[in-house]
């Protein structure tokens, strides 16, 4: 069995916060159980004890100024203490108590700098305590005048049967203990599992457990930057053409487009495949990304989106999802005219072809050779074609695509795919294409704020 090896570097501290925050409802769930059960144990395992009590004060029957002196008494007091808790005395209270069992506890003690005595009888039932305290007072004679043949016993608080429980049931102090203690199993429980998760966390991570290159690390960037897509509630990419994209995205893209132009220039592509292994990944927003960089560079660029189920090029660049001049179109050979499914965006400077739900085979659409055909015209045409294409374990679709193109690039979203599936979806795209320059890690979160 294969060891498990836990690095302090592959742990990214906002995904575990944010981990504890989308689970704070199974804590606090654990926390009010464990209050629930403590509870339940405690009633289930409690029982009531009741104690019975009496004062006494010790003298002499007979006695002399001096011998009645409280020296002389507070040491008599002392002997009675051992005479109330003896076995004789409790053997013959059980003699007197034949209908009952008295397995009760007798306690005696004295109080300082006093002659007095405080008795108490405990047991399950209040009758019993009464009973046996009684009893007590009554033979405790026949063994003490062995001791003391002039001393005597007065009572000066009598016993009385006890109304309530001695030991009363007092869970809710214990409360606060029990909450924490099940909030740090809790939350160890799920840092745990954080640990166990086999995902690709940081970089370094990434680096060491994906077999393949890592070309960029794409900080995260919140949607919906702009207040029209907030009410709209539209999900809108974060474009680097959008003014309040923040600087260290738009350096990561900036980035990630220098590397991968200057790969594809020093061997001669011209064609890029942009994958992932898993949905929500943010493919297409790099794919988009990609483009447009390119074009701010003066490169003539088409953007085409091969995801045939699900597209989301038109959304991203706020387009209608129109059903004419689409790839989907073309290659249901609506179109004869290749350019026809290419629209100038000329507010990002690149040529976009969107696509439609087709409710055909894609397989077919992909097999036609019309594809093949469009982009071996738009390689006389463009400098750069991007596929933007469905996710691996979705459909096959992206394997097939990846025959048509020079270079393929994998989308890995940080702490979110299992490594096995991610390294499988590399193998899997290896087979098909003719290169794969490597993976960008993308919705890092470098910090908390």
């Amino acid at each position: 069995m294969e060891e498990k090896t836990i690095n302090l570097d592959e742990i990214n501290l906002y995904s575990l916060v944010l981990l504890l925050l989308k689970n704070l409802w199974v804590i606090v769930a654990l926390c009010i159980s464990a209050i629930l059960c403590f509870t339940s144990v405690c009633k289930l395992t409690y029982s009531p004890s009741y104690t019975s009590s009496a004062t006494f004060m010790v003298s002499a029957k007979d006695a002399t100024s001096a011998y009645n002196s409280l020296t002389t008494t507070q040491s008599m007091a002392s002997v009675f203490v051992e005479v109330f808790q003896s076995n004789v005395l409790r053997e013959r209270i059980q003699e007197q108590m034949p209908d009952q069992r008295f397995d009760g506890t007798i306690n005696t003690v004295t109080i300082p700098e006093t002659n007095l005595l405080i008795v108490t009888v405990t047991s399950e039932q209040p009758d019993t305590s009464f009973r046996a305290l009684n009893l007590l007072v009554d033979n405790y004679s026949s063994i003490s005048d062995y001791v003391f043949s002039n001393a005597q016993l007065e009572v000066i608080k009598d016993p009385v049967v006890p109304v309530a429980p001695s030991n009363l049931l007092d869970v809710e102090s214990k409360y606060p203990l029990v909450l924490l203690i099940s909030f740090i199993l809790a939350v160890g429980g799920i840092v745990v599992l954080y640990l166990l998760h086999d995902t690709v966390k940081t970089p370094k991570a990434a680096r060491r457990k994906i077999d393949a290159r890592l070309l960029r690390t794409i900080n995260h960037e919140k949607k919906n930057k702009t207040l029209r897509s907030k009410l709209r509630k539209k999900n809108t990419a974060p474009l680097i053409t959008n003014s309040l994209i923040k600087k260290d995205f738009i350096e990561d893209n900036l980035s990630l487009y220098s590397t991968l132009e200057y790969h594809m220039r020093k061997r001669g592509q011209q064609v890029l495949l942009v994958t992932s292994v898993g949905e929500n990944e943010g493919k297409s927003t790099i794919a988009a990304n990609l483009a447009i960089a390119l074009s701010e560079k003066g490169r003539r660029v088409a953007l085409l989106d091969c995801d045939f189920r699900k597209p989301s090029l038109h959304k991203i660049f706020d387009m209608p999802a129109g059903k004419e001049k689409t790839l989907t179109s073309y290659l249901l050979q609506e179109k004869t005219d290749p350019s026809s499914c290419l629209i100038e965006n000329k507010k990002h400077g690149i040529f976009l072809s969107v696509s439609q739900n087709s409710g055909r085979s894609v397989t077919k659409l992909l097999n036609n050779g019309r594809l093949l055909m469009l982009l071996q015209q738009l390689r006389t045409q463009m400098d750069y074609i991007i596929l933007d294409t469905p996710p691996m374990l979705a459909v096959a679709d992206t394997e097939a695509l990846a025959t048509m193109v020079d270079t393929a690039l994998l989308v890995v979203r940080a702490d979110f795919m299992p490594t096995d599936s991610i390294n499988n979806g590399l193998d899997r795209l290896r087979q098909s294409a003719p290169e794969v320059c490597g993976f960008v890690l993308n919705n890092y979160h470098t910090s908390l704020l």
